[in-house]
């Protein structure tokens, strides 16, 4: 018997409705997921998005890789300049030159060189190291009290100066108590500064001993200006507004105060008198000028140089009288002045007349009064025709007669206006000093210690 194995099973294609219905619905599925995969995106949450989805990104930045900055800091000194310091701090000679020019540009740093002792803070990519140098990514300097500077490298690598000034108030500050070294630490201690000593003694010329320090026990009340931020924080002292002194050799009250009409700026009394002047411009009187203060060609040598002095054109003979009391310190000859002769006067002034025909019989050592005769016009030394070449100096230094600032002797209490004004200001002045009276400082309530005050 064969046996017969089963073929083949045959497929069945004949249509059957329930088989078509199943084959229908997973087709649809199948697209239905397929169409959503492809269509749809991932959005962020509604609160995410817009602005708040970049801020969101920010969270991420902690896993990635961040520049390694620091910041250095060095100084300017004589022997090193800034560009010097930003080399030694690692910055390329290129990138240093970049930002130290990008800093002059503002006028705020002297264009040749910045002051020794300029402090800088340099900051750095250290991540862009290249031969021993680091990537210069800005530089900060503070040129004074009021001003930051901010140079910081661009996307073009070319350097922006960004300036920040502080908002400046002025207030006033008030020392006042005895001398215990000198009237300069005194200050100093107190909040000033040791020119604030030196305005105050000249406000006091005949008193050496005040003028080298003071004497212990001498007593003081000084009020001057102070810059503030608007925060309250100091940032500079200002200008001497008042000075009071009663010491073994001289006492007095002085205000400043700048006159509507002159715009001169000077210290007056309780009563509103200005010092008296004490050297003259003029000592053959006003006459004409041949040559003024400042650079020229000297007429004989004919280079360019300093003169010193005022030449002013009178006939051979003219009387020269003494600018201001004061005693005689040199009278002789030289070849560039000729006969000449140099007074000292108090608050460390000399006065030189050159050019003498002949002296008044004077010698080295007398004391003179202001309007003295001391000699007469000449052409001695060198010299291209009669004239007088008179000159001032200031603690050794030649200073201009015509714009030097002298005391007026103005007094304002014959101006009513003027006087008006003058005694609202000392009356502000008074209250920052607790005054009730002129004579304050005089009584025998002034502290004996140094103290200061602030409105």
């Amino acid at each position: 018997m064969k046996t017969r194995h089963p073929g083949p099973a045959k497929v069945d294609r004949s249509f059957r409705p329930d088989r078509a219905l199943e084959w229908a619905m997973g087709a649809f599925v199948l697209f239905g997921m397929l169409a959503l995969f492809i269509f749809v995106r991932p959005q962020p949450p509604a609160e995410l998005t817009s602005a708040n989805a970049a801020q969101a990104m920010l969270d991420f930045r902690e896993n990635l890789p961040t520049a390694s900055t620091a910041s250095r800091i060095g100084q300017v000194t004589a022997g090193a300049a800034a560009a010097d310091v930003l080399e030694v701090l690692g910055a390329s000679a290129e990138d240093a030159e970049a930002a130290v020019a990008a800093l002059r540009q503002t006028g705020l740093v002297d264009r040749k060189r910045m002051r020794p002792g300029t402090a800088l803070t340099a900051y750095f990519d250290e991540s862009a190291m290249q031969d021993d140098t680091s990537r210069l990514i800005a530089v900060s300097i503070k040129p004074d009290a009021r001003n930051t500077l901010l140079a910081t490298r661009q996307a073009d690598d070319r350097f922006f100066v960004s300036v920040l000034t502080a908002r400046m108030m002025t207030s006033h500050r008030r020392v006042a108590g005895e001398i215990e070294t000198t009237l300069a630490a005194a200050l100093t201690e107190g909040g000033g500064k040791p020119g604030h000593a030196t305005s105050l003694a000249a406000l006091f010329p005949d008193d050496a001993a005040l003028a080298a320090g003071g004497l212990r026990g001498d007593r003081f009340d000084a009020v001057f200006e102070i810059a503030e931020d608007e925060r309250g924080n100091f940032i500079e002292n200002g200008d001497l507004v008042f000075a009071a002194f009663n010491g073994t050799n001289s006492h007095g009250s002085w205000y400043r105060y700048t006159p509507g009409d002159s715009g001169r700026t000077e210290f007056f009394d309780a009563n509103g008198v200005a010092a008296q002047p004490f050297l003259t411009r003029f000592p053959i009187g006003r006459v004409p000028i041949n040559s003024g203060f400042g650079q020229r060609y000297h007429p004989l040598t004919g280079y360019l140089h300093l003169h010193t002095g005022v030449d002013y054109r009178a006939p051979a003979g003219t009387p020269i009288q003494a600018a201001g009391d004061g005693v005689i310190a040199f009278i002789g000859f030289n070849d560039g002045y000729g006969k000449h002769v140099r007074i000292s006067h108090k608050r460390g002034f000399e006065t030189l007349y050159a050019h003498m025909s002949k002296s008044a019989g004077l010698a080295a050592g007398d004391a003179v009064k202001a309007g003295d005769i001391i000699g007469y016009v000449g052409d001695t030394g060198s010299a291209t025709g009669a004239h007088l070449h008179y000159e001032i100096r200031r603690n050794g230094r030649y200073v201009n007669p015509m714009t030097l600032e002298l005391p007026s002797g103005r007094n304002l209490a014959s101006e009513p206006e003027e006087y008006a004004a003058f005694l609202k200001q000392k009356a502000m002045i008074d209250a920052l000093r607790g005054a009730t009276v002129p004579d304050s400082l005089m009584a025998a309530t002034l502290l004996p210690v140094v103290h200061t005050s602030s409105p």
